[in-house]
């Protein structure tokens, strides 16, 4: 009984901790949202293929349009 108490109690520790991460835009966060490029204004694409290591870890994008290297949140990393 008292495992499942600890349990319950990281779990929700957790998961405050990544509502957290996600509101303050952080690389741990997860953003659900559609992401536009904010330099052309194109949709994103839902399934990405990264370009790169970066992008693989931690999420982002390269816009197909301009090729501006997006955050997971759509913020310009830099601008080819």
């Amino acid at each position: 009984m008292i495992q499942v108490l600890i349990y319950s109690i990281m779990v929700i520790a957790f998961i405050i901790w990544l509502t957290n991460e996600s509101k303050h835009k952080s690389k741990w966060g997860v953003n659900l949202k559609r992401v536009y490029c904010p330099v052309c204004q194109t949709k994103q694409p839902i399934i990405r293929i990264p370009d790169n290591k970066a992008e693989a870890l931690w999420g982002g994008t390269t816009c197909p349009k301009c090729h501006t290297h997006l955050d997971k949140y759509g913020d310009v990393i830099h601008k080819l």
